[in-house]
């Protein structure tokens, strides 16, 4: 069973109290008795005096135990308008929280777990002034796109977009960008479930924009045969574009404002696809089909896709 300390410290304080009231009472008669004189004085003000300081001496020694023996104490009389504030700033956050998931329950969500908010890439080999401008237009263009997605301003600091985790800041990740010294791929992602009408908590993600496919390099080959129906022609294809995807993975980044992990930015025109299963049906036989990429791709995507039939 746990004891209350103000059960122990109020009767402990009362006795030493009392003990260095009686001193003091006997200090001060034995000098009146005596009729010593302190600095001068004359007896009865000397008495007088040490009565003072009796009282002065059992208010110091109150307030030192008080202080040594309770942490609380100490942090009612020395910080208590910090406490203050951060307990107006804990409330503020709690109603936000609830408000959160007043909105949640409804329904009414802007951002996904893991959703994209933007992307863009940064330069990083030009000077760090040019390098921060084309950070700090991708924060404000980032702004723009969650308000107009519903995202609202903080209550308590304005801000729209809080970063994650804190501390982070807009001008470090221009610094280490610059610091690499090549484009990087910069992408703002939200960290939790965000209503409409609430900020938004996101994380910044950057990586070096490599080149991952030149321009004619060879994803996938595959025979398609002619002979059959149309429906089987049209699943031929789609299975060596859904190959030429894979192989994408790990080196192209998903779809823009979509889940990070979604599959790899993969596009193929509809009209060329068209009249590739054109050819493939003429032909009537089986013919090799080769899925290239029709032009450099990057790392931040998206690989188009060229589908050449081999007559």
């Amino acid at each position: 069973m746990r004891i209350e300390f103000g059960l122990i410290l109020i009767p402990l304080l009362v006795v030493v109290s009392g003990i260095i009231a009686f001193i003091g009472n006997l200090v001060g008669r034995n000098i009146g008795r005596q009729r010593l004189s302190l600095l001068g004085l004359r007896p009865r003000h000397t008495a007088q005096i040490i009565t003072i300081l009796t009282g002065v001496l059992i208010t110091i020694l109150t307030l030192g135990v008080v202080l040594v023996l309770s942490q609380d104490a100490r942090v009612a009389l020395f910080r208590m308008n910090m406490l203050r504030e951060e307990t107006a700033r804990l409330e503020a956050e709690i109603k936000q929280q609830e408000s959160r998931l007043r909105l949640m329950r409804l329904g009414d969500i802007a951002y996904l777990t893991n959703q994209e908010v933007l992307r863009t890439v940064v330069d990083g080999r030009y000077p760090l002034p040019a390098v921060e401008r084309q950070v700090d237009l991708f924060r404000q263009r980032a702004i723009e796109v969650a308000a107009a997605n519903g995202i609202s301003p903080e209550a308590t600091s304005g801000e729209v977009i809080r970063l994650f985790p804190p501390g982070t800041r807009w001008d470090k990740v221009a610094e280490v960008i610059n610091y690499h010294g090549v484009e990087m791929v910069l992408r703002l992602v939200a960290v939790e479930n965000t209503p409409r009408g609430m900020p938004l908590v996101a994380t910044l993600i950057w990586f070096e924009n490599k080149l991952v496919f030149r321009k004619g390099t060879v994803l996938v080959q595959g025979t398609v045969d002619g002979r059959g129906p149309r429906e089987a022609v049209i699943e031929s294809v789609l299975r060596l574009v859904d190959a030429a995807s894979g192989g994408a993975r790990g080196k192209v980044i998903s779809p823009p404002f979509g889940p990070i992990g979604a599959g790899p930015d993969v596009r193929a025109d509809y009209d060329m696809l068209r009249t590739r299963m054109e050819q493939i049906q003429t032909l009537r036989r089986p013919v090799k089909v080769i899925v290239r990429a029709l032009a450099d791709t990057y790392a931040v995507g998206p690989l188009v896709l060229d589908l050449e039939v081999v007559r």
